[in-house]
């Protein structure tokens, strides 16, 4: 029997070993799934325990079945060659990121963080006057929103491209948002899942109903998708306390919720607090029923409806109504057994 030979779309020609029992078409879509494993969109879903494993051996159990129909051309690389390989793109890398950090504006860092900020704010305002309480409120949202879109436009430009600006690391905003995407679904997502699997399903189908979001999409500053700033959301998942004694910690202690918030977070809450522009009437009732249901799900679930108390009187009535059916039947039964034993 000849050998079963398939040609991937990279023109490379593949021979399935003896003892192999995959077919070509699924050899290919294992080959391609396992390029493109890492993901974000194939992973968003996998918040089962061990699942990523399961998903990567059930790819290798078909590859391994296959090899090369014949070497490429130049021959394989020794482990030596690979290694020095691997080496030079990563100092190639390393030493690009060191030319970026040398670049590092502290100033425009800063002004791009506010950027973001006041833009957070502006879609706040606009939220709140989707519905505002009343009238007054109503004003005072406008002027908060024409004055966060104003701010906005002159930092903008102040920064120029904010997708430019490096942080002291020398990482683009890019670079940080994708690690945030994967740092999202892997810790956040995937967590919170497996806890309300079981226990919460009404915010397990609320989160696992959402699609992932666009890398784009994604906050450069915390691991939250940057639209959540809109609504005073943030999610800093490695953020620790504050040293103690520090001046940080006197504000965070000063000022709740200071600490948590993301930097490009919307800072209206913050505002609220100290009532400095503060809007009239609004309240957490207001700020609730402005999120989405995805986000009310998981950051402000609805609070359980209360159970209505027993009526034990009428449980009783019940319970003697059982009774004295119960007690009917058993004298039918006795009559019928009399009635017999007289025949």
């Amino acid at each position: 029997m000849s050998d079963l030979i398939i040609t991937a779309p990279n023109g490379v020609a593949w021979k399935r070993l003896p003892g192999g029992t995959s077919s070509g078409p699924e050899f290919l879509a294992a080959l391609e799934a396992l390029t493109s494993f890492s993901a974000v969109e194939r992973q968003w879903n996998w918040w089962q325990e061990a699942r990523r494993e399961q998903e990567h051996d059930q790819l290798l159990d078909v590859i391994k079945q296959w090899d090369h129909a014949e070497p490429p051309p130049g021959g394989y690389l020794s482990d030596r060659e690979y290694e020095a390989r691997s080496a030079a793109a990563h100092a190639l890398r390393e030493e690009e990121q060191l030319a970026r950090a040398a670049t590092f504006d502290k100033e425009q860092a800063a002004a791009r963080v506010r950027l973001l900020s006041s833009e957070a704010t502006a879609g706040f305002m606009q939220i709140v006057l989707a519905a505002p309480a009343n009238s007054v409120q109503q004003t005072k949202a406008e002027e908060l929103r024409v004055a966060s879109e104003q701010e906005a436009a002159a930092l903008r430009e102040q920064v120029g491209d904010p997708d430019t600006v490096v942080d002291e690391n020398g990482d683009l905003p890019a670079t940080r948002r994708e690690r945030h995407l994967h740092e999202h679904m892997t810790f956040f997502r995937h967590t919170l899942l497996r806890e309300w699997s079981s226990r919460q399903r009404r915010r397990f189908s609320q989160l696992l109903a959402m699609p992932p979001p666009r890398l784009a999409d994604m906050c450069s500053e915390c691991q939250a998708p940057a639209e959540w700033h809109r609504y005073g959301l943030s999610l800093r998942l490695w953020l620790g306390r504050p040293e103690p004694g520090s001046r940080a910690e006197m504000l965070a202690r000063l000022m709740p919720g200071w600490w948590e918030r993301c930097p490009a977070c919307t800072h209206y809450q913050l505002d609220h607090q100290w009532g400095h522009d503060a809007l009239p009437d609004f309240d957490f009732e207001q700020w609730h029923a402005m999120l989405t249901p995805l986000l009310r799900a998981v950051f402000a679930p609805d609070k359980p409806v209360p159970r209505k108390p027993v009526d034990r009187r009428a449980a009783l009535k019940r319970r003697v109504r059982a009774a004295e059916v119960e007690v009917e039947r058993l004298r039918g039964q006795l009559a019928e057994m009399e009635s017999s034993d007289e025949d």
